[in-house]
């Protein structure tokens, strides 16, 4: 145990005994209490699903069926998401995201293909597919008020066997908001677009490893069936 670590166990059992010692007492517990919150002000949040070791993994951003007002975003998205899975160690490592776009050109069929067949033809092992279901920079096309939003569904996918997670066929709901608001500098909604897509991408890449939260965070919603 390191020696942070071990201080903070010390202290946490100090003001669990200072607390018990208060006899029933209400008034003199919410100082320890307090003091807890501020202390450890995070939750840990285990992973939804562990990717299987050593594999190497496409991550697939698809707005098909709605597209998005700003494609680049998906190139962000993706590439965010690849650099976070070999930062933590997930994957023996990923294809990279112009290989998917020079195959959805140059493939006349791409869009027929299953998820698992563009995998393969790209050498991957694993898919890591997101279902584009929402992206907007504004709530109305007019004015200086943004709004930005960025949501979809996530899936794995072994390019061999199928669906590995989740078991329905929707896929693990992800979202990530921006507050409202006004700007009028014409390259905001570039800047916008990219802060929406790198935290998407770490909501997904979160999706598979332990991390800590806000304790106070609005905790995601999960799906029927999610493991």
């Amino acid at each position: 145990m390191t020696a942070p670590r071990r201080w903070r166990t010390m202290l946490l059992g100090w003001l669990l005994a200072a607390g018990a010692l208060t006899g029933g007492c209400h008034a003199p517990l919410l100082l320890p209490l307090a003091f807890l919150e501020k202390m450890f002000p995070k939750d840990r949040v285990p992973p939804k699903f562990k990717l299987p070791a050593g594999k190497k993994v496409l991550v697939f951003p698809d707005d098909m069926l709605r597209p998005m007002s700003y494609p680049p975003a998906k190139r962000t998205l993706a590439q965010r998401a690849n650099a976070l899975l070999v930062e933590k160690k997930l994957v023996a490592g990923t294809v990279p995201y112009d290989r998917l776009i020079d195959l959805q050109h140059d493939d006349v069929n791409f869009n027929r293909r299953s998820v698992a067949t563009v995998g393969r033809k790209l050498g991957a092992d694993l898919v890591i597919y997101i279902s584009i279901d929402e992206f907007a920079l504004k709530d109305s096309p007019a004015g200086t008020l943004w709004h930005g939003r960025f949501a979809g569904k996530v899936r794995v996918v072994d390019v061999v066997k199928g669906r590995l997670w989740p078991d329905e066929s929707a896929g693990f709901p992800v979202r990530v908001e921006e507050p409202i608001t006004e700007n009028a500098s014409e390259t905001y909604g570039t800047q916008l677009a990219r802060k929406l897509a790198e935290r998407l991408a770490e909501e997904v890449v979160g999706l598979f490893h332990s991390h800590y939260v806000d304790r106070h965070r609005p905790r995601r919603s999960e799906p029927r069936g999610a493991q």
